[in-house]
């Protein structure tokens, strides 16, 4: 999913996507999370700029609504 944003009176695309996780024991939960990836121009066929953690993995969410919510107040900084 792509939702288009205003940050800060710049327009910028935020793309939540599925993220699943193998588990050894598959009951034990959660099994998907949510990564989030932005776009500065609007998104045409060109990789956007993941979220990710300080060592350099993706950062992954519990929900998409938490991944939205980190994705804009990260942008806040960029922006």
């Amino acid at each position: 999913m792509i939702e288009k944003h205003s940050i800060n009176g710049h327009d910028v695309w935020l793309e939540i996507e599925p993220y699943h996780v193998k588990r050894d024991n598959p009951k034990t939960i959660p099994t998907e999370y949510f990564t989030a990836r932005y776009y500065l121009q609007e998104p045409d066929n060109q990789p956007g700029r993941m979220i990710n953690n300080t060592d350099g993995s993706p950062r992954l969410f519990e929900s998409p609504v938490a991944a939205l919510e980190f994705a804009n107040e990260k942008l806040l900084e960029l922006i």
